[in-house]
């Protein structure tokens, strides 16, 4: 074994199967060759072994995230493979053990031309020889190939960065922009060929002056309203973005500078001038064409600190695709003329630690989990702290991980060992904290999601998270209304005009909410669970028989504490209060009076309006003052707290409908005389809000419920 140079204290030679021990080395763990004594080395390089009796030569590398690719022809295998190691990312670069992540690669071309790009994630992505496909890499030997354009034109790829790529296609001269990251990938916009960036989620091109940018926020596809000066005087041939830096090349006037967004007044450096040079944070590597040197440029400190050029190698194998700056704050690989491949350590300081892209989908199904979140970070992370909460229950998950691919962290979520009825749809808010493997600082990513079709939420018949109302007219025709969108579903008729509908939660196996049914000669049924709860053609469930002496009813997720739906009711004769707890047997338990000197009141009812997990009451007096009744958890109430005072004169009908404004808290619903839909929002505090009004010509139903 050859040393690479006098600084490099540290070798690692691998071959097909095994490590090649050369004398006065000693077997360190996991294959490593050490030298006893020396310091802490320099450099590491791997040697690939043999292809048919002769050394093996990578024919491109890439370097991201501390993840390396290498394509090549390795002993024993027969086929062009990507190979894949994962460096250490601090201290020593020590790579791991070598895996393959492509079998194949274009495996009928003599000669492996596109570059390959390391994504950052763990994963790896090129152009086949044939131009449209693009092929991505996955964990062990999985892929994707996909297309882009049209098959048969010849098209080549030019950034790639996480989920998001750009490939020109000069047959049209258009610039294609798409992203990996769907089951069908997604072509995001169609462009003019030029110059491009990507970095994280943002792609940046030439501005309509030259010296100008422009940026495009991949994720949520808009355009910037405006292009950005950097002060440049020219339109770049090269356009490249790590962190705050910018690297800007133009041909015409062989020169090329770094744009230092990062401070209050951008500004510019001067870097040597080269047709091949790849941008690190804080640093440029360039090639020298004629003698092959690898040179780094150190520009770190800004504009107001001379930049610092030093060589990384004498004498590199030519070429883009035989070295690679890992941007996501790593080091330099490249391979020299004999075939091996060096890992050089960088040591010029990063910048600040930060997410670069968030993808984590709005929704979670609760026919379909797992849920997943991931982060893309600007360097390694060693550990990654996730949680999931909603505002009533807390944290519902908290765990954390070491789990990374290269610089990308993910989460999933999947509640299918939950008990279904904890699986309350509604917003839930996710937090991640990532701290990285090598400094200091942390990461922290707020996000925020909704479970659909899991248990319904107060008053939510159709499992999304928010709350309906119930409408009946004159002439008998009842509706289920959906005030987040404003939509109606589920309207009938053959209704007695005189029948009561009352909301209700689930007191069965089913974790969808029911609705009560007081129809005019006192019966009381049950529906829902699926079907259309309103239609009179549909089978009911009878509660019960006597109930037409009642003329309030509130019904709440509960009020006793035991997990299960109640419902309060005023006797009409005396003005008393009682309360029928809802049973195992999917009925009630005989009525408990609770209040008495009811009459003349409005009772509205309500959930859980304080976060304590206990539904609470509303009620107006008739003098006009709203109270809430904070419930104990027992069946009973605390005493009364004010919420409004000469509150909801002129309003016929007012609801606690849950919540429909999508914050998860409990809003009130009200009309009035003039037809007017109001809304108050709730603020998960015990009150709420301002009114708004949210429609009008309302005045057309008998009652709303």
């Amino acid at each position: 074994m050859t040393r690479t140079a006098a600084r490099t204290r540290r070798s690692l030679v691998l071959g097909a199967v095994g490590a090649l021990i050369a004398g006065g080395l000693g077997l360190a763990p996991g294959g490593v060759a050490v030298a006893a004594g020396q310091v802490e080395p320099e450099e590491v390089v791997i040697d690939l072994g043999t292809y048919q009796g002769r050394p093996a030569v990578p024919e491109r590398i890439a370097l991201g995230g501390g993840r390396l690719g290498v394509v090549a022809r390795v002993d024993p295998e027969v086929e062009r493979r990507l190979y894949a190691y994962d460096l250490a990312v601090t201290g020593t670069p020590e790579p791991g053990p070598r895996w393959t992540d492509i079998a194949d690669v274009w495996d009928g071309y003599p000669e492996f031309g596109p570059l390959v790009h390391a994504l950052g994630d763990g994963r790896f992505a090129y152009t086949s020889p044939s131009g449209a496909n693009h092929s991505v890499s996955g964990e062990g030997t999985s892929y994707d190939t996909i297309t882009v354009g049209q098959l048969g034109t010849e098209q080549r790829m030019v950034a790639a960065e996480g989920r998001f790529f750009a490939v020109d296609e000069p047959s049209t001269g258009r610039q294609y922009v798409a992203t990996f990251d769907d089951e069908l990938p997604t072509v995001l916009t169609t462009r003019p060929i030029s110059a491009v960036a990507i970095w994280g989620s943002t792609m940046w091109t030439p501005g309509s002056n030259p010296g100008w940018l422009r940026w495009y926020d991949l994720a949520r596809r808009t355009d910037a309203p405006y292009d950005q000066a950097t002060g440049l005087s020219c339109t770049p041939d090269e356009l490249q973005k790590v962190g705050r830096w910018f690297y800007w090349r133009c041909d015409g006037a062989a020169k090329a500078w770094i744009w230092d967004s990062g401070v209050s007044f951008p500004q510019i450096i001067s870097v040597p001038y080269s047709t091949s040079a790849k941008l690190g944070d804080g640093f440029v590597v360039q090639q020298d064409d004629g003698t092959g040197a690898l040179t780094l440029t150190d520009f770190h400190g800004g504009a107001r600190e001379e930049p610092v050029t030093t060589t990384l190698a004498d004498k590199a194998a030519p070429g883009a695709g035989r070295w690679s700056v890992d941007k996501y704050g790593g080091h330099v690989a490249y391979t020299d003329t004999e075939g091996r491949i060096h890992i050089k350590p960088v040591t010029v300081p990063r910048g600040d630690f930060h997410a670069l892209d968030v993808s984590a989908p709005a929704t979670a199904d609760d026919l379909h989990w797992p849920w997943r979140a991931k982060v893309l970070l600007n360097r390694p992370p060693a550990t990654r702290s996730f949680t999931v909460k909603d505002w009533r229950r807390g944290v519902l998950v908290n765990e954390t991980s070491t789990e990374r691919s290269a610089a990308l962290v993910s989460a999933q979520w999947d509640a299918r060992d939950w008990d279904p009825k904890d699986r309350i749809s509604g917003p839930y808010q996710w937090e991640m904290t990532v701290r990285p493997a090598e400094g200091t600082g942390e990461s922290w990513t707020p996000g925020s999601l909704r479970l659909v079709n899991g248990a319904s939420a107060f008053r939510d018949m159709n499992a999304d998270g928010y709350g309906e109302f119930y409408s009946m007219t004159t002439t008998g025709k009842a509706a289920v209304h959906h005030p987040r969108g404003g939509a109606r579903s589920w309207a009938t008729t053959g209704w007695d005009p005189r029948t009561r509908l009352v909301p209700y939660g689930s007191n069965t196996d089913n974790p969808r909410s029911n609705v009560l049914i007081r129809t005019p000669d006192g019966a009381l049924y049950r529906a829902g669970g699926g079907s259309n709860p309103i239609d009179p053609k549909e089978p009911l469930q009878l509660m019960g028989k006597g109930w037409n002496g009642f003329d309030a009813f509130a019904a709440s997720d509960d009020f006793s504490g035991d997990g299960r739906p109640d419902l309060l009711v005023r006797q009409a004769t005396t003005g008393y209060l009682f309360l029928y707890r809802g049973n195992a047997r999917a009925g009630f338990d005989p009525a408990v009076k609770v209040g008495s000197g009811w009459k003349g009141w409005k009772i509205i009812g309500a959930d859980d309006l304080t976060g304590d997990g206990i539904g609470d009451l509303l009620a107006r007096d008739p003098g006009g003052e709203l109270w809430r009744y904070d419930g104990t958890g027992t069946g009973s109430f605390k005493p009364r707290t004010l919420v409004f005072s000469n509150w909801g004169a002129g309003r016929t009908d007012i609801i606690a409908v849950g919540d429909i404004t999508g914050d998860g808290l409990g809003d009130l619903l009200s009309r009035d005389t003039n037809g007017k839909l109001l809304r108050n929002r709730g603020d998960g505090r015990g009150s709420f809000g301002s009114t708004e009004q949210i429609g009008s010509g309302w005045q057309y139903y008998r009652a709303l419920f």
